[in-house]
């Protein structure tokens, strides 16, 4: 029988859109292995599906049709983006720090936004999301955009420029993968007063500012991919 703790699991998971086993034991403070178990028994429950992209590497667990029913979750079944795993898993570790460090806060993923968007102004609206709103204790939103990989001067400029009209944030913090991307972000942002630039070395402890993706580690690994309606049938 699934607890009330399992169904928690399977509603971050959602949010997210897939997470690793040790990003669920870091979200719900658990040993690892209490976090495997709880996994494993969501499986077989058929409430999560496990997914190893590349050999070596570990897998991400995505909520299916029935866990999210379960659960009682406001979203859908996540896709399995491949181009992006990297970014997203990158935005978990992100989040999870910055809520260990910043108490009493709330996070709100892209998926989230995304649906909130929707029903402001329609499907499609066409504007990209911040990464997360860090939502602080006194109800102020900070969006948070994660960078690890090399924007333009122009594009970056655009997108900083962008959030001069979006009111209901506070500010804008721009964390940074690699300190040869710092500079000219931080450059670009002196111009704003509302940009505030941060490396993800201060944000994570060093055993978090890891790779996800095993394009650079083993050689000619084919990523396995995932039907949208395989998520559906389970």
């Amino acid at each position: 029988m699934l607890t009330d703790r399992d169904l928690e699991i399977v509603r971050l998971v959602n949010r997210f859109g897939y997470l690793t086993a040790e990003q669920v034991a870091r979200a719900f403070a658990m040993h690892p292995r209490v976090a495997y178990r709880r996994l494993r028994r969501l499986v077989e429950a058929r409430c999560l599906v496990r997914r190893s992209l590349f050999p070596g590497q570990a897998g991400v667990y995505l909520a299916t049709r029935r866990g999210t029913e379960l659960a009682g979750s406001l979203l859908g079944p996540a896709r399995l983006r491949l181009q992006t795993i990297e970014h997203d898993l990158k935005v978990v570790d992100v989040a999870l720090a910055l809520l260990a460090r910043h108490k009493g806060t709330w996070w709100i993923t892209e998926r989230e936004l995304r649906r909130e968007a929707g029903q402001r102004f329609g499907i499609g609206n066409g504007e990209k999301p911040p990464d997360g709103v860090l939502v602080l204790a006194d109800g102020s939103r900070v969006a948070v955009e994660v960078e690890n990989c090399r924007k333009s001067r122009r594009r970056l400029e655009e997108r900083m420029r962008g959030y001069a009209r979006k009111t209901e944030y506070k500010q804008v913090w721009f964390i940074i993968c690699g300190r040869r991307q710092a500079e000219p972000v931080r450059e670009i942002a002196r111009r704003f007063n509302y940009v505030r630039v941060l490396e993800e070395a201060e944000i994570l402890p060093a055993a978090e500012g890891r790779k996800y993706s095993g394009r650079n580690n083993v050689p000619g690994a084919a990523p396995k991919v995932v039907a949208e309606d395989e998520l559906d049938e389970l």
